[in-house]
């Protein structure tokens, strides 16, 4: 795969509106953040753990910020929103 999410990386982080992550994108770190609202809208609004709902939902996560991130190659990171999904 051209890209993978470091599983070590994955933290809500300290205001709690969003999970951030680092995705490898042919060997190169990039720091990528996921808004709970997004993570709302790939629940459902089901109401789940977002920590949960990101790992359920890891694979088209990952290809949405892989898309993003390899358009151009020197961005080095991304925020993804509940209209990207």
């Amino acid at each position: 795969m051209p890209y993978d999410i470091l599983h070590d990386s994955i933290v809500l982080e300290p205001a709690g509106d969003a999970v951030r992550f680092h995705l490898t994108v042919f060997g190169v770190e990039k720091t990528c953040r996921i808004s709970v609202t997004a993570l709302r809208s790939l629940d459902q609004c089901q109401g789940g753990d977002w920590l949960l709902i990101f790992d359920t939902h890891r694979l088209r996560i990952g290809q949405r910020a892989f898309a993003y991130l390899s358009r151009d190659l020197l961005v080095s990171s991304v925020a993804l929103r509940a209209l990207d999904f």
